[in-house]
């Protein structure tokens, strides 16, 4: 399920099936690094994104929660804040990032930030994308089955 009122509608009705937050990290940076903090973000919301596909009626896709480069410290009390109020409705909350900061950030939030390493994929042929996006989130898929049976 994704962001959407169509979608907030059926979870409502099923909330009880729908136990797995996933909420997007996105770094902006408006100076050099705005074309590699936007290659982050796609690749987070493209991992995010496909993992709501294949998850669909377990996982509820959150809007990306964004800050400036400069202040990603004060990110970690933002995200802290959505970790809380999600706790309310969901047994799992996950943060999906690209962004370097929150490598070093894995035990925070219950050890439920996952580091995607940005892969550049500009260029890249749609059919090779399409490949390392699947991997990645088998990957991901893996860390859900984890904490779904209670790690």
């Amino acid at each position: 399920m994704k962001w959407t009122a169509g979608d907030a509608a059926s979870y409502l009705e099923s909330a009880d099936y729908v136990d797995t937050a996933v909420v997007p990290l996105i770094q902006a940076d408006f100076g050099t690094g705005l074309k590699h903090a936007a290659a982050e973000g796609e690749y987070a919301l493209l991992i995010s994104e496909d993992l709501e596909r294949q998850l669909k009626g377990r996982v509820f896709l959150m809007p990306p929660v964004s800050y400036l480069k400069e202040a990603a410290e004060n990110a970690e009390n933002t995200v802290q804040q959505w970790y809380s109020e999600l706790e309310k409705s969901f047994s799992h909350i996950f943060f999906m990032t690209s962004d370097p900061y929150w490598k070093t950030k894995e035990n925070f939030a219950n050890g439920k930030v996952i580091y995607l390493p940005p892969v550049p994929m500009e260029h890249m042929d749609e059919s090779l994308k399409r490949k390392m996006v699947e991997d990645q989130v088998s990957q991901i898929m893996n860390i859900f089955l984890q904490f779904w049976r209670g790690k």
